[in-house]
Formats: C-alpha cells, structure tokens, sequence
C-alpha cells in the first residue's frame, strides 16, 4: 500500500477500510517473526504473543511489564503456535506454546508498513470494561475508543482521546472474565462491536513490533491481580497525599495561599495539602519561584508546615527557550531535548512560550530531570504534580487525525525520541511521554528522600503508571453530568491496574453551583485521591465559597473522610498485595448478581462500604440497589434487606452510602490533619452480631512495611465478644486509645501485641 505522506493524504485515506467482514479486510503484508508463550501468572493463564518485523530479533521492549522472564528467544513466521503450559508451578515464566486457536478467536495482520489490524468475537451478552481513561459508562461495548494521549480541554462525547492509554481490555462472559492487553505505546482504536455483528478489532499504528497478553476464564480478582502481576502495583501512599487537597488554577500569591490556609483552620475544616498551579513560577520557568509574587517562599512554606499543610507544586515538561535560564542552557549543553526529524531542536509553545521538551525515554535525562528535583526537596516541597505531559501544546489539536489510518513518517511527526532501540517517532511512543516523566519524577524524590514515600500526581500515563504515580482524569467541567460520568470513568481506570486516582471535585471548568458542591463532595469523598480544583476564570469553589448550609455540609463529608483513614489506608495494602481498587464496580463482590452488573452508579467503597450518590440536579432521593445481604445506612437508621430496589432519600449533609453486615471498619476520632492520625484514638465499629474485619499500621511514611515494619490484626466479633488476633507485628507504634462501637454502645480494648 502507498505510503500516505502528508496530512492531506490522511483525509483521502479515510477511504481505505480497515474494519469489517473479512472479505473487506486489507491484504496481509506480514513478514517478520513472531512466537507465542504461556505462563501462569497468580494463578491466571496467561497467553503472551510477540511480533517483530523483518530485520529486527524480537518485539520491541516492554515498559509496562515488570519481572517477567520472558523465555529462551525467538521464533521464525513459520513456527507460531502451542498448547497452554500445564504446569502450574511456572507462576512466571514463560513457556513456549503453539496454539491452534488463539484466545476470542484473535486474528491478526499487519495491514500496510506502519499499520497493524487485530479482529476478535465479542459474543452478543458480553460486558466491556477497562482501557483506563474513558469518557464513557462503565460498558465500553458499541463504540470506538481512541488510545492516544491528548488534552481534551471540554470532554465532550464526540471527543474521544483523553489524556491516559491503558490498552487492557476486560471482557465479562458468562461470569467468567477475560483479558486483552495490547502492550504498545503507539496510537491503538478499538472498535467493540461497533456494527452490532458481535466482532471487534483493533488498530495500531507502527512501524515496530509489538506484544500482546491474554487472560482468559477466571474471575474479575483473579483477573487483576495477574493483571497487576505484570504490569506493577502502587507503592502504600504516604498518609498524608490521602486527606483533602485545596487546589487552583492559580493562587496569584503566598498571601493568597496563607489566607486560605488560615480560612480551613478557623472554619475547622479538615485538610492536607495546598496546592500550587504554574504561578508560583517565574515566568512559568520550571523549578524557578516568582521573586514578586512568591519572594518569601520558603518561609510561607514553613508557616504552612506549621500549621499541618503540606504544599504540592505543578511541574509541566515545558521547559522555557531562554539562553540565561539554567535548565535550558544545561539541557541543551548536553543534548536533552527532543529533536525534529532533521535533527533540528523542537520547540512548542506553551505556558512560558516557546518551549523545549525533554526526552524522557531516555534514562540519561531522566537521571538529569530527577536531579533537578533537588530545588523542590530545598524547599520543603512535600509532592509534585506533573501536568501538560502528553505533551500538551497550546493552541494544537490532536497531533494525529482521529481517523487515521496511517502513521506518517517521521518528518510528518512532532518529533523524535530515542530509547533501547534508537531513533523513534514520537507518535510511536507518545502515551509514554508522561508515564517516563512521572517515573522520573518519582525516582527523583525516592532518591532525594530516601526515607519517604513520594507523593506524584500525573495527569498522561500509559499501563503502570500506577507504579509511579496517582492521577486525576484532567479538566473535567462543573456539569452534573460530568458528576455523574466520575463514577464509571474512575472504576474503568481502577479496572486499569491504577488504583489511586480520582476527578476534580467541584469540577476544573465553568462555574460550580452550591448544590453541585455539595453533592460532589458527597462522593468525592470516597475517591481514592480526593482533591478541590478550578480554574481561575471561574466562580470559587473552596468549601465556605457559597452558604452556611453547603460549608456544613462539605465540612462533614471531609471529616467523614477523615474518619475512614484507616480503612482506606486498608484498602491501599489490599491492592498491594491483591491488585484490587479501591472503588470497585458492585460485580466485583457480587459476580452472580447480574442486576449488579448493569449498573454504575453505584460503587463499592472496599468490600464494606456501598456507595449510592445523588448525581441529579434537584434530586432528593434516589431509587438505590443492594446486593444480598443486609445493609446499614452508613449514618444510622433500620437496616435494609438486600437483593432489592429501596427508594432512598439523601439530604443534602447526608453520607449517601450503606455498610455491610457483618462487617467491621476502623474509625479515627475527628482531626484536622493527618498529622495528629497517629495519636487520635480509632473506634472498631462493628456492623450485626456477627462480624470479621483487618486492621493495618504503619508508620505512614516510610518504607519500613517492606521489611515487615507494620502491624496487622484479625478482627473478630461473635457472641457479644470482640477480639483480636495478631497476624504480624513490626512496627512499634505511639500510644493510642483503641474502643469498639456495637449498637452505639462503646467500649475500651486493647489490641493483642507481639
């Protein structure tokens, strides 16, 4: 096929099917290698295929995939295929197999030079899920889904990339579950039965090789944690990145950002983290202060420490051309920066203007930008949030037509980058920019403050990320709908392997109404990373921005965040261990419930917590669904029986949620900030007559539960009797005061020690 070369011939190429029957189907032009290897990955099979091309010796590299033995080398076009391993102790390493048949019936061809085509069944009943960050339901079944990072500043259904590409897949069949990770950072649409014929395909564009892992038969647990196996888990966060965080699209100065850490201490309103946009900058030079507007940094820094803040700073990837300024005279000292096809330096604009841009696939750079973080450690900078990085260009569309069917060549692309294999187009390796750039990122901290865990917040990713960094799913808009959309996106990416991540409450664009605030606390409070951000050209949204009624209101949903500290912190050791999220779809628990399974907008909040908001302008009460069992309003009143639809109402202060019987979830005592969780008594409060639960601790900071420094419990309570039983004990905690609450009577107890 003809090399399509400008953005011209892309529009002509719209023309060429790519999608369809198989009698429509473009020629196969494959030549290269190519083999096929199973393993059993935490108990899942797993089938690993690998195609290169011509010329080269196997599939290029893998940055997602993590620890795995990847078997004794390659294979010619002619040998392909196997039989699943049978043996179940090679947990992870792969086997050479030769399938006759690959899972879902997959087929796949290389279409032209720079195009790749996979065609899968997606029998009729089957439920899609996953892909990481969809503007979408939780069923991303009957349309296309465009991987390939971009800043979509509206979010609007038309527009289809958003800012993170996770390309795994999660297909429900007949209760079992199955997988499809497409590992390759370049360009990839997939079409789930868009022409309602039970068929989907897949389309890369690359010129390199690429490898692909199926999962198949197991349930939605199973399935993640060898998922997750492969691709990584998040490190325990530091306690205090898990508080409420004030954020702005820009607090103009450190008198504005005192003032409105002083407004939370006087309103007694719990938070952890003041956030600062790109204005603290000079001129929006990264890792440079603005020496009018933020002349006392340090000090104001200081204050806020004092009284229990901890300050995240934005750090975009831009880096401002500018022959005085020392990050760019280094950088283009020792060649840093990406460069154009014909060798030229590329520049884009953006906030400082024309602007250079590291390239992060190289190690050497990243060591470079790391080091740089040095500025942010002398400063007392507590985390770091890394934005624009897919990379974002101002006043620049998507860089690739959404229906193109080409990769150009690389004159065509914005860019060039350089990793293992050499010289490469951007586009091929685009949704790795801010996935390397976080990494870089959290590696700098980890080495710069060895003995604390980093805290990195990432707006672009590809799979593993979770590794490096929490995210947030970009500017989002102060829309109910976009209220309503939060629930099935953020449980898409916990599907993803990520599973710290949340939306901006109250919403980043346009003007957020009492109401809306209100309500979106409700359940913001329940996202895994739980933060108040705006632009500065809307209407304010802290919390005591509209009436007394909304500040209390929003006041309670925090405290009641700050309650659950040590049952979120919980959740954050089981998806180390498990991979599981932290919010959940209602299948995960309830996999035979196939009412459960159509809906998404409700949440498990960890295994003990249902969460049923109001997501509708004006609505007071909403028709609520529980699965089996018996459910506790989470602030009181008769239980309900579950298995059935209840019509419940939710005033506007009221935690819109449910709790399981038999259940038992540690509460901290009310307080202002993470830093007094270690002293405050918790209360075990005990749902039913019979009830099981786990208590973890941990210093909140360190790595020191790597090494077994941390402390687990077994919580029992039968027979009117609550109890105790030590499962690990590492870490020598200060002293508290420990109770457990049963039918609201409450009682001291002392935690069985080592």
């Amino acid at each position: 096929m003809k090399q399509l070369e400008s953005p011209t011939d892309w529009l002509e190429a719209r023309k060429i099917k790519t999608r369809g029957r198989e009698d429509q189907r473009p020629a196969n032009i494959f030549q290269g290698g190519w083999q096929v290897e199973t393993a059993e990955v935490q108990g899942v099979q797993v089938v690993k295929l690998s195609a290169w091309l011509k010329g080269t010796d196997s599939a290029p590299q893998s940055y997602a995939v993590v620890e795995a033995d990847f078997g004794d080398g390659a294979s010619d076009s002619e040998n392909g295929s196997a039989v699943l391993s049978a043996d179940a102790n090679a947990a992870y390493s792969w086997t050479k197999a030769t399938l006759e048949k690959l899972p879902f019936n997959m087929e796949w061809q290389q279409s032209s030079e720079s195009r790749w085509n996979f065609y899968f069944n997606l029998p009729v009943e089957s439920v899609c899920m996953g892909l990481g960050e969809r503007l979408s339901g939780f069923n991303l079944r009957g349309r296309v889904h465009t991987l390939f990072n971009y800043s979509d500043d509206v979010h609007v259904p038309t527009l289809d990339p958003l800012y993170k590409s996770i390309p795994f897949l999660i297909i429900r069949h007949q209760s079992q579950y199955h997988g499809i990770f497409l590992d390759s950072p370049a360009r990839q649409r997939w079409s789930l039965d868009v022409d309602l014929d039970e068929t989907a395909g897949i389309e890369l564009l690359s010129r390199r090789g690429w490898t692909m892992y199926m999962f198949s038969n197991t349930s939605l647990p199973d399935l993640l944690a060898s998922y997750t196996a492969l691709t990584g888990r998040s490190k325990l966060p530091p306690t205090w990145a898990l508080g409420h965080h004030q954020s702005r699209w820009s607090y103009p100065d450190e008198k504005t950002v005192l003032e409105v850490a002083q407004e939370f201490r006087a309103r007694k309103i719990p938070c952890d983290a003041i956030v600062l946009d790109i204005d603290y900058m000079d001129e929006y030079r990264v890792f440079t202060l603005s020496p009018d507007r933020f002349a006392n940094f340090k000090d104001m820094v200081s204050r806020l420490q004092d009284n229990k803040f901890r300050v995240v700073a934005i750090v975009d990837p831009g880096v401002k051309k500018d022959a005085k300024y020392f990050v760019y005279r280094d950088g283009k000292k020792h060649d840093y920066f990406c460069k154009k096809a014909d060798g030229k330096t590329f520049y884009g604009k953006v906030w400082p203007g024309q602007s250079v841009f590291p390239d992060f696939l190289r190690e050497d750079v990243r060591l470079w930008w790391a080091a740089l973080h040095g500025f942010f450690i002398e400063n007392n900078i507590s985390g770091i949030w890394n934005d624009m990085n897919e990379p974002c260009l101002l006043g620049q569309g998507c860089p690739l037509p959404l229906d193109a069917i080409e990769l150009p060549k690389e004159h065509h692309q914005l860019f060039m980058q350089h990793d293992g294999e050499g010289d490469v187009g951007h586009f091929e390796v685009r949704n790795l920019y801010g996935f390397q750039m976080s990494r870089s990122t959290y590696e700098g901290l980890r080495a710069l403050r060895p003995d604390e865990r980093p805290f990195v917040l990432t707006r672009a990713g590809y799979a593993g990320v979770q590794r490096y960094a929490a995210v947030w799913l970009g500017d989002n808009m102060s829309w109910w709908e976009h209220l309503a959309l939060s629930v099935p996106m953020l449980l898409n990416v916990g599907l993803s392997g990520v599973p710290f991540c949340g939306v901006d409450v109250g919403g980043f664009g346009d003007d957020c109404t009492p109401e809306l605030l209100a309500r979106w606390y409700a359940v913001g409070m329940f996202y895994p990373f739980f933060r108040n951000h705006c632009s500065k050209v809307g209407a304010e949204q802290e919390p005591w921005a509209f009436s007394q009624r909304v500040e209390d209101s929003v006041r309670h949903f925090i405290e009641t965040r700050y309650q659950l500290l040590p049952y979120i912190r919980n959740l954050f050791w089981e998806h180390a261990r498990t991979g599981a999220p932290i919010m959940r779809p209602m299948i995960w628990d309830y996999p035979e419930d196939h009412f459960a399974a159509e809906i998404d907008d409700q949440f498990l909040f960890g295994r003990d917590i249902l969460v049923t908001p109001i997501l509708k302008r004006g609505q007071r009460e909403r028709s609520v669904y529980l699965p089996e069992g018996i459910w506790h309003p989470y602030e009181g009143g008769a239980p309900l029986l579950g298995g059935q639809l209840h019509k419940v109402a939710f005033e506007l202060d009221e935690v819109p949620a449910f709790v399981r019987d038999g259940a038992i979830i540690p509460f901290v005592d009310t307080i202002q900030s993470t830093d007094d969780y270690e002293l405050t008594p918790i209360t075990f409060k005990v749902w039913g007559d019979q009830a099981i639960g786990l208590y973890l601790d941990d210093d909140g900071i360190s790595f020191e539960y790597e090494e077994e420094g941390y402390n687990e419990w077994l919580l029992r309570f039968e027979d009117g009797e609550f109890r105790s039983d030590l499962v690990n004990f590492g870490y020598i905690a200060p002293e508290r005061d420990y109770f457990y609450e049963h039918n609201g009577k409450k009682q001291r107890v002392v935690l069985q020690r080592g």
